[in-house]
């Protein structure tokens, strides 16, 4: 918007500051020479049922900008030959006014105000004479710009109003003051917005200094903003060329409601209350999805703002939260450090920020869509706030799925939204679908219990590409909800992927003096369960304990606690039994993670060792797969193979788990080598486990290949050395492995706690 956030640094003049500082970004309410706001005979003002995309293509930008840098002012004697160089030729009306827009524009960025400026023989009206005036701020963009059009014969008006320009602050009451003006163009059968001052002008930099920073993702600051009037910069900004009127109310409110252009007009009091929204926000279909007022009050300390972007590209929001330290009553305190007070709620493609206030006061809430400015808010809080505690966390993705969380190989199932309130049920269930090869880490978190602590109280299973979650909370109150993932083959640090708000409402039990019979059959029942350590018979006692709503007299969360272990202890034994890579490394990891890392040690360990066996075998596996099938045709095509070709094949499949007699003729081999799909050569090479291989195998094969070395074999065939290599390796792992003495893993029990 011309009140700023340009980056450009074409021209630039620095403005000091006044008691009354000047407002850059305001047309003055009457320039020098008079110039009719309007002519009589020009269309009635009414709304247009087109938009700008359909009338401005870009050939007509191209067709206007061309001309418009060829013609320099010097060349012009009057304001009617330069408007007739400028448009002479050009095919219609959008491209003429987009000729003297552009050739305006550059005349700022281009400083030409500065040439001959003390030729006393000059025409005060010349065009460069005009365009020193408009450079120097004594005559307006509006004269200019309307002068060019209406000797080109094109209708233009002359349009004032208000407009928020640099001296306007979010949520500003007063806004008579702000008197400004702009131009409408009649192109195209309708009445087109054009504010040649913002369009050529903004100011960056500027500040009343009554803001001071207080948090920015998350983190707390303290950063207390100067009082500037900023810098004022020459560039061409398009969004004040042909804006759209809808768009257009929300910054500028014409003295006269039909200049609006609108079918509905807004009132005076519309324009006073309506969200503070900048370019980028129209530009980008973002819409406010709460009301759309730059004013909030906040809720027993809360206020909540929403946004979203219309159509399917994403958005990555972020925020800055303000304290104005000279329009609030109350100081804010210095112990308080605002972090974590703002969270964001990822609801679909809407975005909710909510905000916590610690301390009475004058706030103002900034949200960037991608690095860009959208929208300000002003709001207040004028409550007691002692009660307001900031979140557990604030990540940067916010709370709830999002773009991110699909990105690091997760795909929601169960919950949509960021905040999962629970009552009554300590336990709820979250469920993802897991899209890529990763590994799952979940922590929990809240302000005033560690971290250690909780993390008996979240546990997770990867099962058939489905992450299941349960979170079992110990009390109530506010929770956070993290879950982190990593590339299970590159390794690194986990990074987050998703973030849920827990809030545990209502779980306070009554507590009664007696139970009936009943009740008292389920709790003896729940605690003889946990001591038995059967996982599916205890998972039910503690079902049938919640549906009743009994107390917790420590029984409940041991019957959680050995859970857990049980839980973990079975995910390891069963990895193990089915010797799969990533069941393994899921397993270790979430015994890791866990409180019970040291009674599973032995499991963990004997899980740690097979994984490392089978990662072994695929390195083995890992160049006869790399092979290309013309080399195993070649080797299959020997009608008379060398010995060493016959014992290294013959070696291969003894190991793979063909009976000897089944190999004794090289017709039989290469039978085998013609056999496609699960039957196939490669196929069971990749698939090849130990644990099937017996002594007698390994026996056989390594006296066929005792002869033999890997120089000597590669010097015969590529294809025969990878086979040898892969065999002698398979042999060796078997034979290291039955070195060892075989132990029986064992788990040490976690010792129950007494009830007191």
């Amino acid at each position: 918007m011309g009140c700023g956030g340009s980056k450009s640094t074409d021209t630039v003049s620095n403005g000091k500051s006044k008691e009354k500082e000047e407002d850059y970004l305001q047309e003055p309410e009457n320039d020098p020479v008079d110039l009719e706001d309007i002519v009589v005979g020009y269309p009635p003002p009414k709304p247009n049922s087109s938009r700008k995309e359909h009338i401005f293509t870009e050939k007509d930008k191209e067709a206007g900008d061309s001309r418009a840098k060829q013609i320099k002012v010097e060349d012009y004697p009057s304001l009617d030959d330069l408007a007739r160089a400028l448009t002479e030729g050009l095919k219609n009306d959008v491209q003429k006014v987009r000729a003297i827009f552009t050739w305006i524009g550059l005349q700022g960025s281009n400083g030409s105000g500065s040439k001959d400026k003390n030729n006393n023989n000059q025409d005060s009206m010349s065009p460069q004479a005009v365009v020193q005036k408009v450079i120097q701020r004594k005559l307006s963009f509006n004269f200019l710009f309307t002068s060019l059009c209406r000797a080109a014969k094109i209708p233009c008006v002359l349009i004032r109003g208000l407009g928020k320009s640099v001296s306007y602050e979010v949520g500003d009451q007063d806004v008579d003051r702000l008197n400004n003006s702009w131009t409408a163009v009649y192109v195209s059968g309708g009445w087109r917005f054009v504010f040649p001052l913002w369009a050529f002008s903004a100011v960056v930099g500027h500040s009343k200094g009554t803001w001071t920073l207080v948090e920015t993702q998350g983190k707390g600051t303290r950063e207390k903003e100067e009082a500037s009037s900023g810098r004022t910069i020459s560039h061409i900004n398009e969004y004040y060329f042909l804006t759209e009127p809808d768009e257009f109310i929300y910054c500028c409110y014409p003295n006269d409601s039909k200049w609006q252009l609108l079918a509905k007009p807004f009132t005076k009091q519309d324009f006073t209350e309506i969200a503070y929204c900048r370019q980028r926000y129209f530009q980008n279909h973002h819409r406010i999805t709460t009301p759309a007022k730059c004013f909030y009050q906040s809720a027993n300390g809360v206020c909540d703002v929403g946004i979203k972007r219309l159509g399917k590209e994403d958005c990555v929001y972020t925020y800055e939260l303000y304290f104005n330290h000279e329009q609030s009553k109350a100081t804010l305190p210095a112990e308080i450090q605002l972090e974590k007070y703002v969270a964001i709620l990822n609801e679909g493609k809407s975005v909710r920020f909510r905000v916590r206030f610690p301390s009475e006061g004058i706030y103002k809430l900034l949200i960037y869509g991608d690095d860009s400015l959208l929208c300000e808010f002003k709001i207040q809080c004028d409550e007691d706030v002692d009660n307001v505690k900031p979140f557990p966390c604030n990540p940067e993705s916010g709370f709830g799925p999002s773009t991110t969380t699909e990105e690091a190989g997760l795909k929601a199932k169960s919950h949509q939204s960021g905040v999962i309130s629970i009552k009554k049920t300590r336990n709820v269930n979250i469920r993802f679908n897991v899209t890529k090869n990763v590994l799952v880490q979940t922590v929990l978190l809240q302000n005033n219990v560690a971290q250690e602590t909780l993390s008996q109280y979240v546990n997770h299973k990867v099962k058939n590409q489905e992450l299941d979650i349960n979170v079992d909370l110990p009390q109530q109150g506010e929770y956070a909800l993290q879950i982190n993932t990593k590339d299970k083959e590159s390794g690194g640090s986990f990074t987050n992927a998703c973030n849920y708000l827990l809030t545990a409402e209502n779980m306070n039990r009554k507590q009664r003096n007696y139970e009936n019979a009943l009740e008292k059959k389920i709790r003896k029942n729940l605690q003889e369960c946990t001591n038995s350590g059967k996982l599916e018979e205890l998972q039910k006692a503690l079902d049938d304990f919640d549906k009743v709503d009994l107390e917790d007299k420590g029984d409940r969360q041991r019957a959680v606690e050995r859970i857990t272990f049980l839980r973990l202890r079975k995910e390891l034994k069963d990895a193990i039994a089915r010797r799969h890579g990533e069941k393994l490394e899921e397993a270790i990891e979430n015994a890791k993670q866990s409180k019970y890392e040291e009674n599973l040690q032995n499991k963990i360990r004997e899980a740690e060792e097979l994984l490392a066996q089978l990662r072994r075998l695929n390195r083995f596996a890992h160049e006869v797969l790399k092979m290309q099938q013309p080399t195993i045709s070649e080797i299959h095509n020997y009608r008379h193979p060398k010995p060493l070709a016959y014992e290294i094949m013959k070696a291969t499949y003894i190991l793979l788990g063909e009976e000897e007699g089944r190999v004794e003729e090289w017709e039989q081999i290469q039978a085998l080598m013609r056999k496609q799909g699960k039957e196939g050569l490669l196929r069971r090479v990749r698939l090849f486990d130990t644990v099937d291989v017996t002594e007698n195998m390994v026996n056989s094969a390594a006296q066929l290949l005792r002869d033999y070395d890997e120089e000597r074999v590669r010097a015969s065939s590529a294809g025969l050395a990878t086979f040898y290599k892969w065999a002698t390796n398979v042999i060796d792992e078997v034979m290291n492995a039955s070195d060892e003495s075989p132990t029986e893993s064992k788990t040490s029990e976690p010792a129950p706690k007494k009830k007191k």
